[in-house]
């Protein structure tokens, strides 16, 4: 049972890392030049090669260990229901597929779905060996999916491990019920103490602790799959920190947050004014193809790091989000009257800590790194249950897209931070705001004028 529970929690390691690869690279590939990829006579073209090489930078950063990805590509549907390929990053070879050429499975549910990022439910095996497979959707610029990447993780040496040890155990099982006591003491020492050993570590990495190691202190099959299993966690630890950067894995607190104060009766709703910021960066992805992946993972885990602090330090909330961008609900746990003039700081925070950092890494670029903010006050649907009363995500998101709308339209204005009339119209002239000549949304626009601030 316990070899089961181990067998079970590496294979959710294993989800885990293929996953993270997956959703993290997705991000870094041009939606727009995917979508450029139409005939397999581009296959070999200068766009193609570009968008190649992003893949096997991917791929060759994570082609060590116990874990190795073997096969990365991009993958799109057609409209009679079959997937092609469209980039591949493998060399020539039989393994390489050609833009064009349909995508070949076994059964309907292995098929990747456009809008979603998820890793497989089991294993697949085939000629090659045995194989965990993650998609995430990669989008254009107008933010729709246009293709998927997959990700491939050999997992046959782990798999294979764990394996031997369960013919062992039961073989081991057979033995001591033929042996004497003493036998089969010795070889409860031998076998049952690494195993519970091992599966207490597993348990501790399936927590999340991913800085936690199992001491090695022999060279057998226990040896092995500890040494197998240090590697994953070493890799995982990897991942989790650029799963923060990206914040793909920030749970929504507005989603779960509580109502303070009195509440109306079971199963009631009633409304709660929130703020929404938006802040996304812009211009950071020409350094991709400046710095290394590892480099603009550490940057991006620095950025995001410091922006989130910004956030909770002024009593926000973080709301989940897709692609190089924060998202912060404010009101989100109890009524704040003066949840606009937080947001404001907030921006502002965020504008002179982004500042101190350009000045820190000390980096040269082609065009202008910088924060685009949209803050929006709205309404949002509480809905009573007891103990914990939720705000509505629907409503909460509504907010949210509003903000968004902001972001786009003061970006080729050059505004940096614009916010509707609902949330200028709390502030009391608390801060120096100019109306924004733009009719293309249904309601008032107001930009705030940005201080400069001094880089320590």
């Amino acid at each position: 049972m316990s070899l089961r529970k181990a067998n079970r929690l590496a294979f959710e390691l294993i989800q885990e890392k293929v996953y993270s690869i997956a959703v993290s690279t997705a991000p870094r590939i041009s939606g727009d030049k995917v979508e450029a990829l139409k005939s397999p006579d581009q296959d070999g073209s200068d766009l193609y090669n570009e968008v190649r090489d992003a893949l096997r930078s991917v791929r060759n950063a994570n082609d060590t260990g116990a874990l190795p990805v073997r096969f990365i590509y991009i993958i799109r549907p057609l409209e009679n229901g079959d997937w092609e390929y469209v980039v591949d990053a493998e060399e020539k070879g039989e393994d390489r597929s050609a833009l064009g050429e349909i995508v070949e499975f076994d059964h309907d549910h292995e098929k990747p779905v456009l809008t979603l990022s998820r890793a497989d439910e089991d294993y697949a095996k085939d000629s090659y060996g045995v194989w965990l497979s993650a998609f995430s959707p990669i989008k254009n610029s107008a933010g729709e999916p246009v293709a998927v990447v997959g990700v491939d993780i050999a997992a046959s040496r782990v798999k294979t491990l764990l394996r031997r040890l369960l013919i062992g155990d039961l073989i081991a099982m057979a033995i001591s019920l033929l042996l004497a006591a003493a036998l089969a003491a010795w070889l409860s020492r031998k076998v049952t103490r690494p195993l519970t050993e091992l599966t207490r570590f597993v348990r501790e990495i399936g927590r999340g602790n991913f800085a936690s190691r199992m001491k090695v202190s022999s060279t057998d099959e226990f040896g092995e799959l500890a040494t197998a299993v240090n590697q994953m966690a070493e890799g995982l630890q990897e991942r989790e920190s650029l799963k923060g950067a990206l914040v793909h894995y920030v749970r929504s607190q507005a989603a779960d947050s509580k109502v303070s104060g009195e509440s109306p009766e079971t199963g009631e709703s009633s409304s709660r004014q929130i703020t929404a910021l938006v802040a996304e960066l812009c211009g950071f992805s020409q350094l991709s193809s400046q710095l290394g992946s590892e480099r603009v993972f550490a940057l991006l885990n620095e950025y995001f790091s410091t922006m989130i602090d910004a956030v909770l330090r002024h009593g926000g909330s973080l709301e989940k989000s897709s692609d190089e961008s924060v998202i912060a609900i404010f009101g989100a746990q109890s009524v704040d009257p003066q949840q606009e003039r937080h947001a404001i700081e907030t921006a502002l925070a965020m504008q002179n800590a982004l500042t101190k950092l350009l000045s820190d890494w000390n980096i040269s670029t082609n065009s202008p790194v910088f924060l685009e903010i949209g803050i929006h006050t709205g309404m949002a649907s509480v809905q009573h249950s007891g103990a914990q009363d939720q705000l509505d995500i629907d409503s909460v998101k509504a907010v949210v897209e509003t903000s968004i709308k902001i972001v786009k339209v003061g970006r080729p204005l050059n505004n940096r931070l614009t916010i509707s009339d609902t949330t200028a119209e709390n502030l009391n002239h608390t801060f120096p705001l100019s109306p924004v000549d733009e009719d293309s949304l249904d309601f008032g626009l107001f930009t705030v004028a940005m201080p400069k601030m001094k880089v320590l």
